[in-house]
């Protein structure tokens, strides 16, 4: 969802910041620097929270989809196999 927009805005940023790295201002560009690693810490802890939503999503549809297949397997089991009937 977020992962190449954000990278690639991430990189922009990187760009920018080495074009333009100082203002002049040495108490500015160090608060500009820690506000934008800050928000940059809060990028990565936000996409690595949707990628743990999308992997307990997976797995609860995963999970989901076996029991359906031992619920089906179970009720199959109680029905005689194609191949069990030509032998009876």
């Amino acid at each position: 969802m977020f992962g190449r927009n954000c990278a690639n805005r991430r990189n922009r940023r990187n760009t920018m910041m080495n074009t333009y790295s100082s203002s002049g201002n040495t108490a500015f560009d160090a608060y500009k620097e820690d506000t934008l690693r800050r928000l940059e810490d809060e990028q990565q802890s936000f996409e690595a929270f949707l990628q743990r939503l999308r992997d307990a999503k997976d797995k609860s549809e995963f999970d989901d989809f076996m029991e359906d297949r031992a619920k089906a397997a179970a009720s199959a089991g109680n029905e005689p196999r194609e191949d069990e009937k030509e032998d009876a």
